[in-house]
């Protein structure tokens, strides 16, 4: 039931466990998304537009989303807007009446980019960001740690073993059995 979103690709999705819902943001057609669209899981499914407060995050397609459990928020982090490529991180507060506020973390940023990867790590409390592309080359196999506990900091992080090649449009997932993340 509801109204649905406008048809849109680029998109992230994340699951809301404390509202059974799912939580769409952003998105392109023939131009870019800074929306949010909730899709209630319970009962007879049921689309509504959250219309949050606090100023949002500029339009975009090919960032990253992810539910931050212990603070019941959605992290965004970087894509592309009609300026270019990003590498700004946002937060949407779920609880009470939902505020976008944008981070500001310390450290060194990864560089702007879009199409890549991100899980959450919940035994470091910490969003872990893979590849993509950006504006310095065309595809990206690093990896970055964002600290959500305390002020946000980004760390990059260097992997034993032989990394994955450069890539772009992959997926991944956090492996809670083995506390490690896994791309494809």
């Amino acid at each position: 039931g509801g109204t649905p979103p406008s048809a849109r690709y680029h998109h992230t999705a994340i699951y809301d466990p404390v509202r059974d819902r799912m939580v769409v943001f952003g998105g392109q057609d023939v131009s870019y998304f800074n929306d949010l669209w909730s899709l209630s899981l319970s009962g007879s499914p049921a689309w509504s537009q959250i219309s949050p407060g606090g100023a949002p995050p500029s339009a975009r397609a090919g960032h990253t989303a992810i539910y931050d459990p212990v603070r019941d928020r959605i992290a965004v982090f970087g894509g592309g807007d009609a300026g270019g490529y990003l590498n700004d991180v946002w937060a949407l507060t779920l609880s009470g009446s939902p505020g976008w506020i944008q981070l500001t973390p310390g450290g060194m940023p990864p560089n702007a980019r879009i199409y890549h990867s991100a899980i959450y790590d919940p035994v470091r409390d910490r969003i872990v960001v893979f590849g993509g592309t950006g504006t310095l080359s065309a595809y990206l196999n690093d990896v970055w740690a964002l600290s959500l506990s305390g002020s946000p900091v980004w760390s990059q992080v260097t992997p034993g073993g032989t990394p994955p090649s450069a890539r772009y449009h992959h997926t991944a997932i956090y492996d809670p059995v083995r506390d490690r993340m896994v791309v494809f």
